[in-house]
This record gives structure tokens, C-alpha cells and sequence, in this order.
């Protein structure tokens, strides 16, 4: 009867073990995180082209480029605030970054597309600057994107600038993207906004994206020639910068000093939010763009 009484006891000890093991296992499953669902078949932000992708800025606090396609970066009254993705550069009427060093990625770019996210109101008085690949040889740099004052109904009127300078000379050398009119950009003020825009040197195509959707852009906008098409232009092709020194985030190249002048009256710099500035040296897919704003918007 003893030996039984042990028998039974042995048997009870291991049965706990067993049901204390199964119940450890299964908190464990039930507090092992979960797995992120695919957004358009990518788990990150930086999943997307990511052989493509030559400038990242995240500004955690910090000016530095992670993938050093621009580095050696100061900033002037530079300040942070809260961004879509941690923290965001906060500009104001004397902010702006300096770099002085441009990567051969970066110079030699052929294709490309800017995206960022931007939280600003609106202003007047002139133009600011969100960023400016400068030309030393120019009084406009190589690549760009500004901000006019307000046009009606607080309507953004934003302008984009692409640089193509071959031997032969083209000419239509430097062309602006200019949304106004039907093509001007609405609702893009006091909030967080998805900024992209991208250009194809082998279709010699523009296209602009708002948060991950697609603008309805006229043909004689998204394509672009290297002269008048009524007289025989063909396709702009791909991109050609010249005469390329240092970056600057939140200015015009006028702010940097030497070679160029003082900055005009007009040019003015960045007031807003900006967050999660990237460039790739390739024209991004819809689909790529719209993960990108859905991931980054998850904060991945």
C-alpha cells in the first residue's frame, strides 16, 4: 500500500510538471510579439529599394546622413520637435544645414526621388527652401524644391527644379515643375504630410505623390524635353548635374557663403517640420511610394 502511495505521488508530481511546462509554453506564445503584416510585400521602411536608396535623413536629434550620400553636415538655430517617425527637424526664419561634402551617388545621379514628410502653414513674402543640390557656376543650384507663398485658398504652390548640363548644351537645360494653377496642391498645411516626387530618366517622366496617391498630372507637365517638342525635342533623358559643391537642408545655396552671394529679399528658409528625408537614384514605383508612406506612417 506504501509503495503504491509513492507510486501515485511520483505520478502526480510528474502530471504537475507536465501541465506546468504546457502552461509556461503557451504564456509564452501568448506574449511573444507578433509578427508586422507585409505593407505592398515589405516589412520596413528602408526594405524599399534599398540598393537604391542614397540619403537618409531621420533627424533623431541629430543632422546626420545614414547612408553618407551627403556628410560633414552644420547647422545654423537647428532645433527638433516631435516627427511622424520620433523626432523631426524644426525650422525657422534663420534655420538651415550646410554640408559640405556630396557623394558621387549623389552628384552623379541620373534618375531620381525626393520624399519626405513635411508639417508647415502657410507664409508669404517669398519662397522657401526645402533643399538645394547647389551650383557653384549658377545662380541656381542643381536640384531643388521650394515653397511659394501662399497662393489661393492656402493652396501650396510648390516648385521642383532638375538640372540635365551635356556637351552639346540642351535647351532646355534646367527645367522647373511648377504646381500651380490646376496642378497646385491643396490641403497641405497644419498637418503631417507625405511629400514625393520622382523623375524617370528613361521615360522622361515627372510624377508627384501625396500621401502614397498619385497626382493626375498633364502630359505637358509629367513629360519633359530637352527643347520645344512642336519643334522636334526629344525626351529630356536622364539627369546631368555640373558644378555640384556642398547640400543644404532648409536654405537656398545663398546661405552658404562663398562662392555665391547674399541670399535675395525672397529667399527664404524653411519654417516647417520636416521628417524621414530620403533620395534614391531611381524613380520609385507607385507601389513602392505608397509603402513607403504606409510603413513610415506605422512608424517602420
Amino acid at each position: 500500500m506504501k509503495k503504491n502511495k509513492y507510486i501515485f505521488l511520483f505520478a502526480s508530481v510528474l502530471v504537475s510538471q507536465f501541465f506546468v511546462s504546457c502552461n509556461e509554453d503557451s504564456i509564452d506564445k501568448v506574449n511573444s510579439p507578433i509578427p508586422y503584416e507585409a505593407i505592398g510585400g515589405y516589412d520596413t521602411s528602408d526594405d524599399i529599394a534599398a540598393s537604391n536608396l542614397i540619403s537618409k535623413l531621420s533627424f533623431e536629434d541629430n543632422i546626420i546622413d545614414s547612408k553618407n550620400g551627403i556628410s560633414g553636415g552644420v547647422g545654423t538655430d537647428v532645433s527638433y520637435d516631435t516627427g511622424i517617425k520620433g523626432k523631426a527637424y524644426k525650422g525657422s526664419t534663420s534655420s538651415f544645414i550646410a554640408y559640405g561634402t556630396v557623394a558621387s551617388s549623389l552628384v552623379d545621379i541620373k534618375s531620381i526621388t525626393v520624399s519626405m514628410w513635411i508639417k508647415t502653414d502657410p507664409h508669404t513674402g517669398g519662397a522657401q527652401s526645402l533643399f538645394m543640390l547647389p551650383k557653384t557656376s549658377d545662380f541656381w543650384g542643381n536640384i531643388f524644391s521650394l515653397i511659394e507663398g501662399t497662393g489661393p485658398a492656402q493652396t501650396m504652390l510648390l516648385k521642383n527644379h532638375l538640372q540635365k548640363d551635356v556637351t552639346p548644351s540642351i535647351a532646355w537645360s534646367g527645367q522647373w515643375l511648377v504646381h500651380d494653377g490646376a496642378n497646385v496642391l491643396t490641403n497641405m498645411f497644419g498637418t503631417w504630410k507625405h511629400l514625393v516626387w520622382t523623375y524617370n530618366g528613361a521615360s522622361s517622366t515627372y510624377s508627384v505623390y501625396i500621401d502614397g496617391t498619385k497626382l493626375d498630372l498633364p502630359a505637358s507637365m509629367s513629360k519633359r524635353y530637352a527643347s520645344d517638342p512642336l519643334d522636334g525635342g526629344v525626351g529630356y533623358g536622364e539627369l546631368a548635374n555640373s558644378d555640384v559643391s556642398k547640400f543644404v537642408i532648409g536654405g537656398y545655396q545663398q546661405h552658404l557663403g562663398a562662392p555665391w552671394g547674399a541670399p535675395d529679399g525672397w529667399m527664404l528658409n524653411y519654417t516647417g517640420l520636416m521628417d524621414e528625408f530620403r533620395i534614391y537614384n531611381a524613380a520609385l514605383t507607385d507601389n513602392e511610394v505608397k509603402s513607403l508612406y504606409l510603413l513610415e506612417k506605422d512608424n517602420r
